[in-house]
């Protein structure tokens, strides 16, 4: 479905990513963690058009993207929910949302408004609050509602968990449970090895600019290494 293709990304002359091939299957929830500055952040940026990579390939479903904006990809199928959320604080919960639809025809992102809040009904007494007002968690579902206004096939999410308490951390990642079960696979990135490949079909592993380690989540989990720097724990010596 979406393949990044062996992509470089600088940032002025700074090179950030290097070689970097990611894939994410039909109805997959692949997950891409790593350390703070090994990368995640860009790989999800470069897959969206909001960052250009200066080689590589970026592919959904055959039809390749890279030249393409950022604002032709949610016609194609992929949005993304930002980090940090990036609500317009001072817009009611309901102009956030409905801005995720802005591609749409107003007939279709209406049926996407009602569509999003079957999903996400904890957000419709606050449809008419001011966004800046609701606590973090709220304001990630927020996000999140925008997001799924496109209706897409891929959905891109930058640390989904960040800031959030571990009581709504448990909700978000329910959340993106229920998403993926309405087939819409899912890539996210995380620093919590532990949360993100136990939650995900297949992981990444990012440090510096690099993918070092790619498997099943299971196996993720289960690697020696992931187990030693990531978890913590220490094989027993015989």
């Amino acid at each position: 479905m979406l393949r990044l293709e062996n992509i470089d990304v600088h940032y002025g002359a700074t090179q950030v990513l290097w070689d970097v091939s990611i894939e994410v299957g039909e109805g997959e929830m692949v997950a891409v963690m790593g350390p703070n500055g090994s990368g995640k952040s860009t790989v999800l940026k470069a897959a969206m058009g909001l960052k250009k990579p200066s080689s590589g390939r970026v592919v959904l479903d055959g039809e390749e993207l890279q030249g393409r904006s950022a604002t032709v990809r949610p016609r194609r199928g992929m949005s993304i929910v930002l980090e940090r959320r990036r609500l317009f604080p001072r817009m009611s919960v309901r102009e956030n949302i409905m801005l995720g639809g802005y591609a749409r025809p107003s007939a279709e992102a209406h049926r996407s408004f009602d569509w999003v809040l079957d999903l996400l009904p904890e957000i419709r007494p606050h449809l008419d609050a001011t966004a800046g007002k609701l606590s973090g968690g709220q304001q990630q579902m927020v996000a999140i509602a925008r997001g799924l206004m496109a209706r897409p096939r891929v959905l891109l999410m930058d640390e989904p968990f960040l800031g959030l308490s571990p009581a709504m951390v448990k909700n978000v990642f329910a959340i993106m449970k229920m998403i993926n079960g309405e087939g819409v696979a899912i890539l996210f990135n995380e620093q919590n090895a532990k949360l993100s490949f136990a939650m995900s079909h297949r992981g990444y592993l990012l440090e510096s600019g690099r993918v070092v380690l790619s498997g099943s989540g299971e196996e993720m989990l289960e690697h020696p290494e992931v187990k030693r720097v990531y978890l913590g724990v220490r094989e027993a010596v015989s």
